[in-house]
């Protein structure tokens, strides 16, 4: 796309008085928003340096920079962004901020020298306050009252404001500390993040720094404006009181981050603000075909809270979108593997798997591992290398081996217990002087006594919580001895004090699917039970690693992200996984009407990130901590007309779902149920642990079963009964040999 269609010249020609252009996905707004700029300069001969853009992100920043300067006829490299007088001011909301800040905050009594300090410098000033206060780190971690503090600024609360909403004793807590705080950071002539934009809104309280800006500025634009919150929203709102030349860019169909803090009400409200505000929707789409244009159109004209626009394009119709429907979630993502595997695309970087949570990527990750495809996950790392998978499993095989030193070196301090270094190197080296292993110097209370100093009771308790441990991993299942861990350790609250809310509830989303996983094992007789779990992740990841050699690379990879960080790309081929009700939809929206809207703005975004092909995948059960249950299909597959989709009945087959060679087609009604259920088994929270009870039920009689019996098992899929005495009995399954199980709790199913 290189001339502008009819709205895009009206949004580069109005310049006078506000302007709400509101920009569908892929409707070319870098490209609008760049030409007015320049148009404004070359055409208007408006000084560049009474223009003020801002925007979200530093990329974004640095791209409208370089593309306004080529434009304009400079060279890009070397120019500085905020004192290049031929190019307007473009930055982020934070970099604009402490450009101007430095000018003017010895006003507020700083110094125009101050500091910004990181998160490592500002925890270290919560750890010497809490210290000087007598506030235990172990009760109240650092990390989360600086959380709190942060949060609160983000809210534009000062200490006195905040001290109104203290509604807990860990609030009155971190109130003590953010007084200090706030004191301490003036005293050092230092900024926060969060300061930039607090004190830079405060500025403008000031009668003599709002004139210089109504001097000096004249034109603002704001991009991303959905994504405004409280604080940026003012910061915008008098900045531009005096010319009322405010243009902004939005679309409020893509606002997903109000979890951040973004209110979707500033775009909403813009006329309301504004009064005589002029709104240009561009609709034309460039990037999708027809038919996933109608398709997010259908669905995103489901929500009530929203402004008035439809998309359209003249891209070919193409073909329709496809949908995946999967046995079980494991099936799903072989479905999804498969059609990656089988597609005739030039590279693999022509895919992208999309997903709700973190925790869905686990399955996707072994399915693609399992057919040699070289893949990547983006916003954080692989399932297994997140730091709460790796503690846990730490945990376990340290449990099974006691000889893992490695392991023991990396949970013996997690959640903390007051063991430093030294004393965990003194520690290692009674262990390494004795020939024993932790298992054995937690049973020997002689050698646990003789331990003396101020670390001695932590590593007595230690000892004394491995032990038990070790005791209950003989005779519990893998998930309910990771469910103690859980809750034995404090591990919940630990995570709960390290990170923010939202952090927080994606590794208890992983947790809670790393749990599920474990109850696959259920039956297993210990230590096989151990073993497999543990040799089966061992394998995943060490394949993994392979996956990293030059000639993989070489050949791309399929990117593998949630949808919110999806939100700035595209790509030709999209598949959308886990489209079922309390999944996406999360579960968290279905009570809340706003929340389920911006569900449904998630599914728009995702859905417009196709260029080319789009495939939602479901299942029709998953099993989920011992059983299999259904979710109703999303609703957001309901919302697409039926003209749009088609659901790919083709891809089953008895030799797909058993294998070859397999009888156990009879048996489809059984493992694939014609009739929705609704799941009663979904996770849930709870303040005493991992939430749902986890200790295995007896869900078969072992009169059910005898020898020659076809079972599909939740981890290793189809095999026979070899022998079977009590409840007890040896199963082969194809590849994978004889396992022996308890069938009454085993996750199987006749067929």
């Amino acid at each position: 796309m290189s001339q502008l269609n009819p709205q895009q010249q009206e949004a580069v020609e109005t310049i006078n008085w506000p302007l709400l252009i509101n920009a569908g996905a892929g409707s070319g707004k870098t490209h609008t928003i760049t030409e007015r700029v320049v148009s404004m300069i070359h055409t208007k001969w408006i000084d560049p340096r009474s223009i003020f853009c801002v925007t979200f992100t530093n990329k974004a920043a640095k791209e409208m920079r370089w593309r306004i300067a080529v434009k304009l006829g400079l060279n890009p490299d070397g120019l500085n962004p905020f004192r290049e007088h031929r190019l307007p001011m473009v930055g982020t909301f934070h970099s604009t901020a402490s450009f101007f800040l430095r000018m003017f905050i010895d006003k507020l009594g700083y110094g125009k020298d101050f500091v910004i300090y990181d998160s490592d410098d500002c925890i270290k000033v919560v750890k010497e306050i809490m210290k000087k206060q007598n506030i235990d780190e172990k009760e109240f971690n650092p990390r989360g009252v600086h959380g709190m503090i942060s949060s609160a600024k983000g809210k534009w609360l000062t200490p006195t404001e905040f001290s109104v909403t203290v509604d807990s004793y860990f609030a009155s807590v971190v109130l003590e500390v953010y007084k200090e705080y706030a004191g301490r950071l003036k005293a050092d002539n230092a900024l926060d993040f969060d300061d930039l934009l607090l004190l830079f809104r405060q500025l403008l309280d000031l009668p003599e720094v709002l004139e210089y800006f109504h001097n000096r500025f004249q034109y603002f634009m704001v991009d991303e404006y959905q994504d405004t919150n409280l604080l940026q929203y003012e910061i915008v709102k008098m900045l531009s009181s005096q010319t009322r030349n405010l243009c902004v860019v939005g679309d409020d169909w893509q606002g997903i981050y109000s979890w951040r803090g973004a209110d979707i009400q500033n775009i909403l409200s813009f006329k309301k603000d504004y009064p005589g505000a002029k709104v240009i929707n561009l609709e034309e789409n460039y990037r999708s075909t027809q038919i996933i244009i109608d398709a997010a159109n259908a669905v995103i004209k489901n929500n009530t809270n929203q402004m008035k626009k439809t998309l359209f394009t003249s891209n070919p119709k193409w073909e329709k979108i496809v949908i995946l429907e999967g046995i079980d979630e494991k099936h799903e993502a072989e479905l999804i593997v498969n059609t990656i595997r089988d597609a005739n695309a030039p590279s693999y970087s022509d895919f992208a798997i999309l997903y709700r949570t973190n925790g869905q990527s686990r399955l996707l990750e072994e399915s693609l591992i399992r057919k040699n495809i070289p893949y990547r996950v983006f916003g954080g790392v692989k399932f297994y290398e997140r730091r709460e998978i790796k503690d846990i499993l730490a945990y376990i095989r340290i449990i099974f081996n006691p000889l893992d030193t490695m392991s023991l070196k990396r949970i013996i301090n997690v959640p903390a217990r007051k063991i430093g270094e030294k004393s965990l190197e003194n520690f290692m080296e009674i262990l390494e002087r004795e020939h024993i292993s932790i298992a054995e110097m937690a049973e020997n209370e002689f050698l646990l006594n003789a331990i003396t100093g101020v670390w001695a009771k932590w590593i007595q308790g230690f000892s004394f919580l491995y032990k038990w441990l070790r005791e209950l991993s003989k005779t519990a299942t893998v998930g309910e001895l990771m469910d103690n861990i859980i809750k034995r350790t404090g591990y919940e609250a630990y995570l709960k004090a390290e990170y923010t809310e939202d952090e927080f509830e994606g590794k208890m989303d992983n947790l809670a699917e790393f749990l599920n996983m474990a109850s696959r094992y259920d039956g297993l007789i210990y230590p096989e039970n151990l073993a497999s779990f543990l040799e089966d992740i061992a394998l995943i990841t060490d394949q993994d690693r392979d996956q990293e050699d030059k000639e993989k690379i070489d050949a791309g990879y399929v990117s593998l992200m949630t949808i919110h960080l999806s939100k700035w790309l595209e790509y030709p081929t999209i598949f959308i996984a886990g489209a079922e009700e309390g999944i996406f939809p999360h579960s968290r929206s279905l009570v809340d009407s706003s929340q389920l809207e911006e569900e449904r703005r998630l599914m728009y975004v995702a859905i417009t990130r196709a260029k080319k092909e789009l495939y939602i995948s479901r299942a029709h059960e998953r099993y989920t901590f011992g059983n299999y249950s259904a979710n109703p299909k999303s609703r957001f597959i309901k919302e697409i007309p039926p003209e749009y989709l088609d659901v790919e009945e083709k891809r089953w087959s008895a030799q797909s779902i058993f294998g070859s060679g397999s009888n156990g087609f009879s048996s489809f009604n059984t493992l694939f149920p014609t009739a929705e259920k609704t799941s009663t088994s979904s996770f849930a929270y709870s303040p005493g642990g991992m939430g749902k009870n986890t200790t295995p039920t007896k869900k078969h009689s072992a009169s059910d079963f005898v020898a020659g019996s076809r079972i599909k098992h939740a981890q290793y899929w189809v095999g026979t009964i070899v022998s079977i005495r009590d409840a007890i009995a040896e199963i082969a399954f194809s590849g994978l040999g004889v396992k022996k199980m308890n069938v009454e709790i085993a996750p199987i199913e006749k067929i």
